[in-house]
């Protein structure tokens, strides 16, 4: 198994995505060979400039994906779902999407270091003032947290076969994210940031490209899973700083050219009221919304902070920017790509 050895060759599931992207490029420019698997229906032209192998597969039919994990000393496992109509939806993807991989890889006859990029939401919400650490106990609150606790549990039945680590951000920000988007859209137009509830929860948040850093840091110096303690191989991956949503409001008018952004809080009340009418209509439609029940209850649950001290100390990662800059960077490519 190759569990610290020379990592030169690399395959990338999810990279067509948000995250996916700013990954290949940060592989690339650390001069790595990069192979990325895709869905045959994938539109790959933003990866042109980056120019990786690319070949097709399907992660829920193993057999279409297992040649395409010879030879690879490195597997950055990033795709998945984050909003769907029902729990066995988000299961294919997060829990035996993940499993198939894993399969891959252990079915090779020296298997790839696995890098899977989990999530906060499989921990669940942290106390106020009090961010999760890697021994804490998991309690998801969402459907895709859930899904995402259960894809690391699929995992794990294959740590005595591959080397595996889990990395668990929290809020993804920076360019190119579509789904938080519209954060930045309403303050830019109306200069309105809307904020769930009336009390001023902290959360966690790192740049695309700083958790991207984090996954080669983990690749090239993390543990990884063991049967015993359970949280060998777990990694939380965050910025240091801990705004609250309205903070982040005010930061991100500040990178628009404005003084403050304006507040308008939404009562929980009014956002399940909401977030049920998308949901019903998404049934409707056959598509899902970013603002569902799902997300609705996440919004209630309060803080949702992690410590990256831990990944920090064992891999020597070093956070270099701050969240205005990466926030910055983000509105700078919306403008540029004529999103703002």
């Amino acid at each position: 198994m190759n569990d610290h050895g020379d990592i030169r060759r690399v395959l990338v599931t999810g990279g067509t995505g948000f995250i996916g992207r700013r990954l290949v490029e940060c592989l690339t420019r650390a001069n790595l060979n990069v192979t990325c698997l895709v869905r045959e229906s994938s539109d790959t032209s933003r990866l042109d400039p980056f120019a990786p192998q690319i070949v097709t597969g399907d992660l829920q039919q193993i057999d279409s994906i297992r040649d395409a994990f010879e030879g690879i000393d490195a597997v950055f496992h990033l795709a998945g779902s984050t909003k769907e109509l029902r729990r066995a939806d988000f299961d294919k993807i997060n829990v035996d999407g993940a499993r198939n991989v894993a399969a891959a890889c252990s079915a090779m006859t020296s298997p790839p270091i696995m890098l899977h990029v989990s999530s906060l939401a499989a921990a669940g919400a942290s106390k106020p003032g009090k961010p999760r650490v890697e021994e804490d106990p998991n309690a998801p609150v969402s459907d895709y947290g859930k899904s995402k606790l259960a894809g690391e549990e699929a995992i794990r039945s294959f740590a005595n076969q591959c080397p595996i680590s889990i990395v668990r951000p929290p809020i993804v920000l920076g360019p190119g994210d579509h789904d938080g988007f519209d954060m930045y859209r309403g303050i830019d137009r109306w200069g309105v940031h809307l904020v769930p509830g009336y009390v001023d929860h902290q959360f966690s948040v790192i740049g695309a490209d700083d958790l991207c850093d984090c996954l080669l840091h983990v690749a090239r110096f993390g543990q990884r899973l063991t049967s015993h303690p359970f949280c060998d191989g777990v990694y939380y991956a965050t910025l240091p700083e801990q705004p609250t949503y309205a903070e982040l409001g005010h930061m991100i008018a500040q990178s628009l050219g404005r003084k403050r952004a304006r507040i308008l809080r939404i009562p929980h009340h009014t956002l399940r009221l909401v977030a049920g009418g998308n949901q019903f209509i998404s049934k409707l439609r056959g598509k899902p919304h970013i603002l569902n029940l799902d997300k609705a209850r996440e919004a209630a649950a309060g803080a949702w902070l992690c410590s990256s001290e831990k990944l920090e100390r064992e891999t020597g990662m070093r956070f270099n920017t701050t969240l205005q800059q990466r926030i910055d960077e983000a509105v700078a490519w919306y403008r540029e790509h004529g999103w703002l």
